[in-house]
Formats: C-alpha cells, sequence, structure tokens
C-alpha cells in the first residue's frame, strides 16, 4: 500500500546525504549559528513568555560540547536507514521505522539549532489513547517532551502552528511572542484522530488573516509559508505516529486499517500514505517537510536567512 512513497524520498536523501559527513555538518551548523545570531534575543523572549528553558547554538556552546555535532550527524543518519529499512519491509510492520525515520529527523533539525535544559526529553512528549474505532483513537500531548521541543523549534524559526499557544510578532523592528487565539488545544490536551484529520489548518490560516490581518505577523522567507504547511506536517506526523503505535501494540486492528474492513479504517490508511508524502516527497513546489528543510538549508548556506513581515511578502 505505501510503495508509491517509497521512492519519494531518494532524491532528498541525495541532498541530505553530504551532511552525514561530521565536517559537512560542522561547516554547516557554524553557517547556522551565524545565520540565526540576528535572532537570538528572540529565544529568551520566548523561553520567558513559555516557561521553557531552550538556548540558541553558538560557536562558544559547540566548541565546548562537540559531541553536540556527532549526535546530530548520527541522528541524520539514522533518519535516512531507516526510511530504507521501512521501504523493504511489509506494511504490518512498516509504520514503527517510519515514525521512528520522522523523529530522528525532527530531532536533527530542532538540535541543530537550539538546545534545552535538560539536554535531553524523556519521552515523545505524546501519547495515544486508544479505542477500536480508529477515528476515535486520542492523541494526548504533554506539556514536556520531543513533540513540544519540535514546536518551539518551528516557533523560534518564524512559524505559527496552532499547536503553539504563542505566536512570533513584530513590534515595531523588533520580533516579540503573543497569544495565538486560535491556539488547537486550548481546552483539551487530547485530539482525537477524526478531529486532527477533520482540521483544515489552511482554513484557519486564512480565517486568522481576515480577523487580524497579516502586518505584524514573521515570516522565515526561506521558508516561505507562514503556518498552514507547517501545521499539516506536524498533523501528519502525528498520524505516522498512531499508524506506529496501532503496528507495535494492536497489530490486529492495524492489519483491519490495511485491508479496509471499514470506511474509517480505509481512511487512515489514505491519511498514512499522504503523511508519508509530506515527509518525504521532493521536487518543484512538492511542500515536504524534506524541501521546505532543504531549502533553508540552501539560504542558510548562502549566508540567508531574513525574518519579515508577512504582509511584505
Amino acid at each position: 500500500m505505501f510503495r508509491s512513497v517509497v521512492e519519494a524520498a531518494e532524491k532528498a536523501w541525495f541532498f541530505y546525504e553530504p551532511f552525514t559527513l561530521l565536517s559537512n555538518y560542522q561547516a554547516f551548523q557554524e553557517k547556522v549559528v551565524e545565520s540565526y545570531a540576528p535572532y537570538r534575543y528572540i529565544v529568551k523572549r520566548y523561553s520567558r513568555k513559555a516557561n521553557r528553558k531552550v538556548f540558541p547554538v553558538t560557536k562558544v556552546y559547540l566548541k565546548k560540547n562537540p559531541e553536540i555535532a556527532i549526535q546530530n550527524v548520527a541522528l541524520l543518519r539514522n533518519s535516512i536507514e531507516l526510511w530504507r529499512a521501512a521501504s523493504e519491509i511489509n506494511d504490518a510492520a512498516s509504520p514503527v521505522l517510519y515514525h521512528y525515520s520522522w523523529h530522528c529527523f525532527n530531532s536533527f533539525l530542532a538540535y541543530t539549532f537550539f538546545r534545552w535544559v535538560p539536554q535531553y526529553a524523556n519521552s515523545h512528549g505524546i501519547r495515544v489513547k486508544w479505542s477500536n474505532n480508529v477515528e476515535e483513537i486520542r492523541i494526548r500531548f504533554l506539556m514536556q517532551g520531543l513533540f513540544q521541543r519540535f514546536i518551539d523549534t518551528w516557533t523560534l524559526l518564524g512559524s505559527s502552528l496552532v499547536f503553539c499557544p504563542l505566536i512570533p510578532v513584530f513590534k515595531g523592528n523588533r520580533i516579540d511572542f503573543t497569544l495565538y487565539d486560535r491556539f488547537l488545544l486550548g481546552k483539551s490536551n487530547t485530539l482525537s484522530l477524526k478531529q486532527l484529520w477533520t482540521f483544515n489548518p489552511y482554513d484557519d490560516e486564512r480565517e486568522f488573516w481576515k480577523r487580524h490581518g497579516r502586518e505584524k505577523l514573521v515570516m522565515n522567507t526561506s521558508i516561505r509559508f507562514w503556518g498552514g504547511l507547517q501545521t499539516d506536517m506536524m498533523q501528519s506526523y502525528l498520524t505516522v505516529f498512531a499508524a506506529s503505535n496501532l503496528a507495535r501494540y494492536r497489530p490486529i486492528l492495524w492489519h483491519s486499517v490495511l485491508v479496509g474492513e471499514k470506511p474509517e479504517q480505509s481512511l487512515f490508511a489514505v491519511k498514512m500514505r499522504d503523511a508519508l508524502l509530506k515527509y518525504a516527497l521532493y521536487g518543484v513546489n512538492s511542500n515536504s517537510l524534506l524541501d521546505t528543510i532543504s531549502c533553508l538549508m540552501r539560504d542558510i548556506m548562502n549566508g540567508r536567512l531574513e525574518f519579515k513581515s508577512l504582509s511584505s511578502q
């Protein structure tokens, strides 16, 4: 069922594989430090308002902690190899490896730009609450854990996601953070898969612009999108996470998804395929995670990282 997406990442991995060499990655991370330097102040502002201990990566930190580059190269290598391993096994087990491929890539991205206290998260930061009706399976969001760090990373890279209660805005010529009144988890720390799949981040984005305008909103010109796409990618990540849990802990239920015993189970299978494409598709205007981050990395290698008003784009 997922064979149609197997080759989707190969072109992307061709771009990323040079960064699995430690010397190449270290040179790139120096560019990251230089490019992000004008925006370090926003990390302090975000940490204060979010009550989280997150800091930008600096040259001093990297010099004192050379193992960080080794760790991040290992995460990138793992994400590539886990994807390739997933493509070689059957669909009954492949969601586990696809999820951990995406998990490792998200970690690679987060720890390339930022660091947290404590240094390592002690959980995924999300948990599954079971139901025999797949649409009613719920994902519970924790205040701590890797998922929250992934959201921190996107926010500090100039994006506005409905999974974060704060969004970056301009106050004069400086960037600050304000409460996001479209925060998806404002009334509950859980979402059912049905809620996750029926939420349209692009409609939500347009509604937000209609109500508040664009003038003060921040956009990272390297990413090219304000927040709808980034939210869409995290929704897809959560879908793969749920499928991974089913494959590990409820294999009979996952089998019913694969064979499409009921319409909602067939829908899950389609959502899983589309989620993998949202991770791995690569090429002109593909709008996937790997493609989006490759554009960001190219700009950084060329010394270009710029946060501008959305209204100026």
